[in-house]
């Protein structure tokens, strides 16, 4: 005769290996789901922002971003009407949020929504970075007609208007680049005189 309760440590291990299986399929569907968060969060574009935090400041010095001179300071100089570089305060080039595109134009050509006592013999900057989804814009240079130049984002084919504030020509971007303010120093070196005028980075 089988006395009451002798199958209870058979009944207690079957509810321990489906405690343990019922963990790992839990366990496994959180790694899944996790896993999707992820692939989700480097497809999709950044929050409207796009988290930039530009740490530009009046006084900074602007250096070239790239090329041969990278790391150089920008001098009116060096600069003929037409041509543009993408740039960093100097000492500050680890972070992407800083980088901007100085351009030079005529100043007769520049109307609003420019803010124009940001601009100084002829230079404009804005911010380099494409208001869709991040990437950083390129000069498009007109060799006959310099104000026939323009901004564009080679990603998705955004165009902005560097003469009307950079405002969005053309493709996805939703919004202007925001401006910053700059001068030429007594040394002929370009110096920041503001912050950005508005916020950087994508802004869907």
């Amino acid at each position: 005769m089988v006395e009451a309760g002798s199958e209870q440590p058979e009944e207690k291990g079957k509810i321990t290996r489906r405690r343990f299986i019922l963990g790992v399929l839990l366990t496994a569907v959180a790694a899944a789901f996790g896993s999707l968060l992820s692939l989700l969060k480097v497809l999709a574009p950044e929050k409207k922002g796009g988290g930039y935090v530009a740490t530009v400041a009046p006084g900074d010095r602007l250096v070239y971003a790239k090329g041969n001179q990278q790391g150089s300071l920008l001098k009116a100089s060096d600069f003929k009407v037409g041509d543009a570089v993408l740039a960093y305060p100097q000492g500050k080039a680890h972070n992407r949020a800083n980088i901007v595109q100085l351009i030079r134009l005529n100043e007769s050509e520049y109307e609003p929504p420019t803010r124009l006592k940001l601009t100084d013999q002829g230079f404009v900057a804005y911010s380099a970075i494409c208001t869709h989804l991040g990437c950083i814009v390129s000069w498009v240079k007109s060799r006959q007609h310099p104000a026939a130049s323009y901004t564009e984002c080679f990603c998705h084919n955004s165009i902005y208007e560097p003469t009307r504030g950079a405002k969005v020509i053309g493709g996805p971007a939703p919004k202007p680049l925001a401006q910053i303010g700059v001068k030429v120093a007594k040394d002929g070196v370009l110096v920041f005189t503001s912050g950005f005028t508005g916020p950087i980075g994508p802004q869907v």
